[in-house]
C-alpha cells in the first residue's frame, strides 16, 4: 500500500511536470532530462542502496511526520510547529494523515519542488542576463549532483531554496518594475523559507532595509 502511495504520488508529479515543459518551451528539454535523472535516483534509493544522507536527517523528519500524523488531519492542522527543525514533519504530516505513510510520497513532493526550482532558477537567471546564459546556468542546476540528491530526499533544503528563489524573483522583479505586487511575493517567499529554516530572516531584514533605503 504504501508503494502504491507513492507510484500515485511520483505519477502525477511526473504528468505535472511533463505538462509544464510543453508550455515551457526554451527548457523543455532541461526539465525532461533533469526530471528523468531524479526519478532514477529516487527509485534507485528506495529500492536497491540508499542515498548520501537518506539514513539520518531524513529517516528522522519521516519517522516523526508518521507520529504526527496518528494524531488526525484537523489536530495537525490545529498543532503547527511554527519555526522549528520538525516543520517539515508537519507538511509531511498533513498527507500522511489523509492518505496513509508513504516515503515515496513524501519524496515525490521533494521531486516536485526540486522541478520547480529549476523553473524558479530559469525565470531568475533570465531576468539578471540573456536567454543564453540563463539556459546555461538552468542546465548547471538540472544536473549538480547536490541539486539532484536534496530534490528526492525528504529534506529541508528543497524546501528552503524553492522559497529562496520566489523571494529572488519578487526583489529582482521589483527593483526593475517598482510594482508592490513583487514586494509582496518577495515577503512571502522569505516567510516561506523562515518556516523551514530560522536563519533566513537575515535574508528577510536585509530585503525590508534595501526597499526602505530606496
Amino acid at each position: 500500500m504504501e508503494d502504491l502511495l507513492g507510484f500515485i504520488a511520483l505519477s502525477i508529479v511526473i504528468i505535472i511536470i511533463l505538462l509544464i515543459s510543453i508550455f515551457s518551451r526554451p527548457i523543455t528539454k532541461i526539465l525532461f532530462v533533469a526530471l528523468m535523472v531524479r526519478v532514477f535516483f529516487m527509485l534507485y534509493g528506495h529500492y536497491f542502496s540508499p542515498l548520501p544522507d537518506s539514513t539520518g536527517d531524513s529517516t528522522t523528519f519521516e519517522k516523526i511526520a508518521w507520529i504526527m500524523s496518528r494524531e488526525g488531519f484537523s489536530k495537525i492542522l490545529d498543532n503547527s510547529t511554527g519555526l522549528d527543525i520538525q516543520f517539515i514533519s508537519w507538511v509531511i504530516a498533513i498527507p500522511y494523515s489523509l492518505f496513509g505513510r508513504s516515503l515515496l510520497m513524501a519524496q515525490s513532493i521533494s521531486l516536485f519542488l526540486g522541478m520547480l526550482n529549476i523553473i524558479l532558477a530559469w525565470k531568475v537567471a533570465s531576468k539578471l542576463w540573456d536567454r543564453h546564459t540563463a539556459k546555461k546556468a538552468t542546465w548547471t542546476i538540472a544536473l549538480f549532483p547536490s541539486l539532484i540528491l536534496y530534490s528526492v530526499l525528504l529534506m529541508r533544503e528543497v524546501y528552503i531554496v524553492f522559497f529562496i528563489l520566489i523571494a529572488l524573483y519578487g526583489s529582482i522583479s521589483l527593483i526593475k518594475t517598482q510594482k508592490i505586487k513583487f514586494f509582496i511575493l518577495a515577503l512571502s517567499g522569505f516567510a516561506g523559507s523562515i518556516l523551514f529554516h530560522g536563519a533566513m530572516i537575515v535574508g528577510a531584514i536585509i530585503f525590508v532595509i534595501y526597499v526602505g533605503l530606496i
